[in-house]
């Protein structure tokens, strides 16, 4: 039995759903499964879906505002990758304000990718 899912995500927020159905696809899981934990790891281009500065109407894309909602209700373990936001021009501080969205480093993911039952990427 499925006891704990991991959910990659690499894409770019701009133009693309990933970031979105990702958490969408994390939060139904934990609603109907018998799950332990899921855990989204945001890692790649990713990372600019949870900058506080990411104004998707800029673009003419919807504001996820209540993806946000859904992450902050559900029991979803949000990871987002310590390289990948260097890369980014990012600091921790520069993420939406979240109790459960933490900075891992790519030792931590990898040991979440192993011990996980099953893995998605997006």
């Amino acid at each position: 039995m499925v006891k704990s899912v991991v959910i990659l995500c690499e894409d770019s927020p701009i133009g693309k759903n990933s970031a979105i159905e990702a958490i969408r696809m994390g939060a139904g899981i934990m609603a109907v499964g018998d799950l332990e934990e899921c855990k989204i790891i945001f890692m790649g281009d990713s990372v600019y879906f949870l900058s506080k500065n990411f104004d998707p109407e800029k673009v003419n894309m919807d504001v996820p505002s209540n993806i946000f909602r859904m992450m902050e209700l559900s029991d979803l373990d949000v990871y987002v990758l310590d390289s990948a936001l260097e890369i980014a021009g990012l600091k921790q501080s520069d993420l939406v304000d979240f109790d459960n969205v933490k900075v891992a480093s790519n030792k931590e993911i990898s040991k979440f990718i192993l011990e996980a039952d099953v893995t998605y990427r997006y």
